[in-house]
């Protein structure tokens, strides 16, 4: 046999296709989550993407991050506008 399911050694980069990583950028987007330090490193994983360049594994780690952070950013939002208070209390 010829063909092995064996990777490919020669591959440095075990990161998602481009369509994925766009659908992982569209999450941490959607959530306009402050970054603060991690601006730089998202705007640089988006231009990557965006230029069609396949991400290395670190910058695939780093935006795996930043989605768990957007996820979470989204379910404390969601869990605050729940719990507020109204604001017209009958009295």
């Amino acid at each position: 046999m010829t063909q092995s399911n064996k990777p490919d050694p020669s591959r440095k980069s075990v990161s998602p296709g481009l369509a994925e990583a766009r659908r992982l950028l569209a999450i941490v987007e959607k959530s306009q989550v402050p970054f603060g330090e991690s601006a730089p490193i998202f705007a640089k994983i988006k231009t990557r993407v965006d230029s069609g360049q396949p991400l290395n594994v670190e910058d695939y780690e780093h935006l795996l991050r930043l989605v768990k952070i957007a996820k979470d950013w989204n379910k404390a939002e969601e869990s605050s506008a729940m719990t507020e208070p109204d604001e017209t209390l009958s009295g």
